[in-house]
């Protein structure tokens, strides 16, 4: 193809013809035109043919005719666009007097309304919800509650570390070391203080059926003068007992946690085998859901109340494995997984 003035000017107006196409032929005549192989790319391909100082002139020419088909295709693919739409509107059926279809009620999670029917079975006995940050600092999730470096907490199988030294908190406990730190600061010592803190707790540790790496807990804390282990007892089982009713067994069983003295582990009959057991229960037809005990002594040292006149009982429950229970599944994960079958359980 030899690029000259007679030439160039000869596919100036071959290309003004195709002003006269209608838009189907225009899709056509696309890739001869601008395609990879194209008119357009040939003649930019015999810019080096010309001399020096005749190229500004045709390169100018050519960017022109370039510009020229680029928005005759772009227009032109545009009215195809609507025309498309519009046909595709006209095979619609649609009646203006027909109401609006309801878009539907969404549904809470079963964990949000476990979460919620403890905040009213609570009520009555004065507790505040209060929330944390997630990620945490050291102190708060473990220094502060008695759990010194070398514990196995505090390992990387365990938890989860972020940049700077923080941790994805392993339990709500580090709110209730929080509240305890501010009235410190603030050298409040009023009693009682009472509150309840349920959120995502995080652990390092292998997913089964009642085990996740992200999961929720319902923290109680009620620091006061003359609590007693009993009244833990009492508490825990008036929420269990209000939740899956008055027939549901209740047990404790002897723990160890670091911030707790002495420590208890609360358990139902597994709600999904009525106690036969199953995978959820691993068998044994008791599902263990929550930790608790009076606060340790060495806890309420640290942010300045006396152990000798002041008391506290604290209890974690497992909102995860209680919905799971709530809901009749036999694992967590779908617990996460938006399921609407599952939704609809509560």
């Amino acid at each position: 193809m030899a690029l000259g003035d007679n030439f160039l000017e000869k596919i100036e107006k071959e290309a003004k013809q195709l002003q006269a196409l209608t838009d189907d032929l225009l899709l056509e005549s696309r890739q001869k035109w601008l395609g990879k192989d194209g008119i357009i790319k040939s003649l930019f391909a015999e810019l080096k043919t010309i001399s020096p100082e005749k190229k500004p002139l045709f390169a100018a020419r050519l960017n022109n005719l370039k510009e020229f088909c680029e928005g005759l295709f772009a227009a032109s693919d545009q009215k195809l666009e609507e025309l498309k739409i519009a046909k595709s509107l006209a095979n619609e059926f649609i009646d203006p007097s027909a109401g609006l279809l309801a878009a539907g009620i969404g549904r809470i999670s079963p964990i949000t309304y476990l979460e919620r029917k403890i905040n009213q079975i609570l009520k009555p006995f004065g507790f505040e919800v209060i929330s944390g940050p997630e990620i945490e600092s050291q102190y708060y999730c473990f220094d502060s509650l008695n759990i010194p470096p070398h514990h196995p907490a505090r390992d990387m199988q365990d938890t989860f570390y972020v940049e700077g030294g923080y941790v994805l908190r392993t339990h709500t406990t580090s709110i209730q070391a929080r509240i305890f730190h501010q009235a410190q600061q603030k050298k409040d010592r009023s009693l009682p203080i009472k509150i309840v803190t349920p959120g995502k707790a995080y652990r390092n540790e292998k997913e089964d059926a009642n085990h996740q790496a992200m999961f929720h807990q319902y923290e109680l804390v009620w620091l006061d003068h003359d609590l007693t282990l009993a009244e833990l007892h009492g508490l825990i089982e008036h929420i269990l007992k209000n939740l899956f009713g008055k027939e549901r067994k209740v047990r404790f069983v002897q723990k160890f946690y670091p911030y707790t003295e002495p420590s208890i582990g609360a358990q139902i009959n597994c709600n999904l085998c009525s106690g036969t057991g199953c995978i959820f229960c691993d068998n044994c037809g008791w599902v263990t859901v929550g930790g608790a005990g009076m606060i340790h002594p060495k806890v309420l040292i640290e942010f300045g109340f006396d152990p000798e006149k002041v008391s506290g009982m604290a209890f974690g429950l497992g909102s995860s494995r209680l919905a799971a229970q709530f809901a009749g599944i036999q694992k967590l994960k779908p617990l996460y997984e938006g399921d609407l079958r599952i939704l609809g359980e509560v």
